[in-house]
């Protein structure tokens, strides 16, 4: 599911995006890749839409967009490969949540928390600030539950 083809107008709807000026933006500065073999008309990976939507809560918490592309990727490019054939059983885990920190803009932990006891496990490099003034956590899986849910919806599973 994650390897299937979008146009530039499903990819919006997947994004929830009402406009797909962003989306053409995030075309042209790189941070999303079109599908090679297919530039006219352009076509996405859902994979690549997914780690967009989290790009995009990266920018919005004030990560540069440059570092927030890099940053997806090392949250999610490894482990969305893996769970490519289960993604959606995989994000509406029962035991646990994956989890980004970032403080003062950069990419400072990536951790699973437990759902029950709230117990946290590093699964990423943790590259601690100094003396942060912003912090802030993400649930990576609550921002990309909607764009995977929504792949579900316009692409029935063959």
């Amino acid at each position: 599911m994650l390897r299937r083809l979008v146009t530039r107008k499903k990819a919006a709807e997947l994004l929830g995006l009402r406009e797909s000026k962003r989306l053409i933006a995030a075309v042209s500065d790189g941070t999303l890749k079109v599908a090679e073999g297919h530039s006219k008309p352009q076509r996405f990976q859902v994979m690549d839409i997914v780690m967009l939507k989290l790009s995009f809560a990266l920018m919005d918490v004030g990560v540069q967009p440059a570092k927030a592309a890099r940053y997806s990727e090392a949250i999610l490019g490894q482990r969305l490969k893996e769970n490519e054939k289960n993604a959606p059983e995989w994000i509406e885990n029962e035991a646990q949540e994956l989890f980004c920190q970032i403080e003062d803009g950069e990419l400072a932990r990536i951790f699973l928390r437990g759902k029950e006891d709230l117990r946290e496990v590093e699964v990423g490099a943790v590259k601690p600030v100094l003396l942060p003034t912003t912090r802030c956590e993400i649930n990576v899986f609550r921002v990309i539950r909607p764009v995977i849910f929504r792949a579900l919806e316009l692409m029935p599973h063959k």
